[in-house]
C-alpha cells in the first residue's frame, strides 16, 4: 500500500507541475514604469521550449498593455546574437528586453516519514505517542527522488542596459512542458504586476 502511495504521489507532482520565485528584485529608482515594450528570449537551444515560453510569456505580457515580440518571431531558426537584439530593439525602439536563462538543474530527495496520523485522547500520552512516532520515522519512512529546475528571469532597460527588474524560479519535475511554461509565466506576470513593472 505504502508503495503505491509513493507512486500516485510522484504521479501527481509530475502532472501537476508546482512552480514559485524564489528570489525578486525591481529597480524602485526606475522612472519608466510601467514598461510599454518588450523582446522576449528564452535562452535554449531547444527551439520548441524557446517557443512555446517565449510565445506564452509575451501573450500575458500583451494582455496587460505591453508590446511584446517573441524573439523566436523574428529569428525563428536559432537563438539570437546579442548584436541581432540590438539591432532589433534600434530599430524598433523597444524600451526592455525579457530574458529568461537556465540556472540550474539538480536531483534532491525528498524524505518522507510514515504514517504520522495520532488521534489525541486521554489514552495518549507521551511514551506512546513517541514510540509510535519513533517507529514511523525509522521503520516507515521513504524518499521520493525529484528533479528540481531553476530559472532567472531578467528585464533590461535598452537605454542604460541595466536590469530594471529579476526573479527567479523553482519548478519541481517540469515534465509537462506547456503546463509548466502556463503556470509560471502567470507567476512572473503577477509578480510583474506587483511590483508596478506592468500595468
Amino acid at each position: 500500500m505504502r508503495n503505491l502511495f509513493i507512486f500516485l504521489l510522484s504521479g501527481l507532482l509530475t502532472a501537476c507541475a508546482s512552480s514559485n520565485l524564489t528570489s525578486s528584485w525591481v529597480d524602485t529608482t526606475y522612472t519608466k514604469f510601467p514598461i510599454k515594450s518588450t523582446v522576449v528570449v528564452a535562452m535554449s537551444d531547444n527551439l520548441r521550449v524557446r517557443r512555446i515560453f517565449e510565445d506564452d510569456m509575451a501573450n500575458q505580457l500583451r494582455a496587460n498593455g505591453v508590446n511584446a515580440v517573441p524573439s523566436s518571431q523574428i529569428f525563428s531558426n536559432e537563438l539570437p546574437s546579442k548584436s541581432d537584439i540590438e539591432a532589433y530593439v534600434k530599430k524598433n525602439n523597444t524600451q526592455t528586453v525579457f530574458v529568461a536563462k537556465l540556472i540550474n538543474i539538480e536531483d534532491k530527495e525528498v524524505r518522507y516519514p510514515g504514517n504520522t496520523g495520532f488521534g489525541y485522547g486521554r489514552s495518549v500520552s507521551f511514551y506512546n505517542y513517541y514510540n509510535t512516532s519513533y517507529s514511523y520515522i525509522y521503520d516507515d519512512s521513504y524518499s521520493v527522488s525529484y528533479e528540481f529546475v531553476n530559472v532567472e528571469f531578467t528585464l533590461f532597460d535598452t537605454k542604460s542596459h541595466v536590469p530594471v527588474w529579476s526573479t527567479s524560479s523553482e519548478s519541481v519535475d517540469p515534465t509537462d512542458m506547456n503546463n509548466i511554461i502556463d503556470e509560471l509565466t502567470g507567476i512572473l506576470v503577477s509578480n510583474m504586476k506587483d511590483n508596478n513593472v506592468i500595468k
